[in-house]
């Protein structure tokens, strides 16, 4: 058996091919004038003769019968054809809602479907299935709803997904498919709805009035250590008045003291007879 990015390089040629073949069958059911396949090769056969380098170098289509022996090359040779020099300019990409976009999903399954085909080692191989995961997105944005169903695109991003995996790809979150729900967000804050005008109103002015009561009222924390402050500085005033006021009635009473211990000392003396003149 095939490494398993070899057999995964060759289901992403396939998988080119065969978004090519819907594409370009889209576009051109879409064109004005015959739809058939045999009109598409006499189309071909037209714009041979009328820009040989361009479709030179070509796979032959004189064998093909049927919209599946179409593969990318030829495709998206059709596809992508400037017809500068077209005697009647079919430009199926311009007639497009969205031309931009659908050349470049045209030109990004063309990269994948080459990188696939020449894929020898397990780095080509990846590359190939990075590739064709850029392509399906590109793919999505030019031909969703269109040429492709949502059902039809989350194949291809499974398929991109195993093709990944397989060619063990890492470092790289393939992309979601389209169907898949997106991941839940947070959800919305609580939004309270007054049903009346007044109601509102009083709302506004109980939330003005809060606001303004936070604004102009400190915070305890420091309130309390401004109260002990002021304590602090208040205390040695209040005894320093105190030990004023208290220093005169001090005084005296040391003064009395005194003056009473000298007349008892004096009266003892006297009774003694060691002072004769009292």
């Amino acid at each position: 058996m095939p490494e398993a990015y070899l057999q995964a390089a060759f289901e992403i040629k396939a998988s080119c091919d065969e978004i090519s073949r819907r594409i370009l069958r889209w576009h051109w059911d879409a064109k004005p004038g015959p739809h058939s396949f045999d009109s598409l090769l006499e189309h071909i056969a037209r714009r041979q003769e009328e820009s040989p380098t361009y479709y030179g170098h070509m796979p032959d289509v004189s064998r093909k019968t049927s919209w599946q022996q179409l593969d990318t090359t030829l495709c998206m040779r059709v596809l992508l054809d400037p017809e500068s020099d077209a005697a009647q300019p079919l430009d199926l990409l311009g007639s497009t809602a969205h031309p931009g976009a659908a050349r470049r999903a045209c030109n990004a399954v063309r990269t994948a479907r080459n990188e696939a085909a020449h894929a020898s080692d397990r780095a080509a191989g990846g590359q190939a299935a990075i590739l064709f995961d850029e392509a399906v997105e590109c793919i999505e944005d030019a031909y969703a709803g269109t040429a492709f169903s949502e059902k039809e695109l989350a194949k291809y991003y499974q398929l991109s997904r195993d093709y990944l995996r397989r060619c063990g790809v890492g470092g790289r979150e393939p992309a979601p498919p389209p169907d898949q729900p997106p991941a839940p967000e947070d959800p919305a804050p609580e939004v309270r709805v007054y049903p009346t005008g007044e109601a509102r109103q009083k709302a506004a002015a109980a939330r003005q009035k809060g606001s303004r009561s936070a604004a102009g009222t400190p915070p305890r924390e420091s309130a309390a250590p401004a109260r002990s402050r002021a304590a602090r500085k208040a205390a040695p005033a209040r005894r320093s008045r105190t030990s004023r006021e208290e220093e005169p009635g001090s005084r005296a009473a040391v003064v009395l003291a005194l003056a009473a211990l000298v007349i008892g000392l004096a009266v003892r003396a006297a009774r003694m007879g060691v002072l004769p003149f009292l």
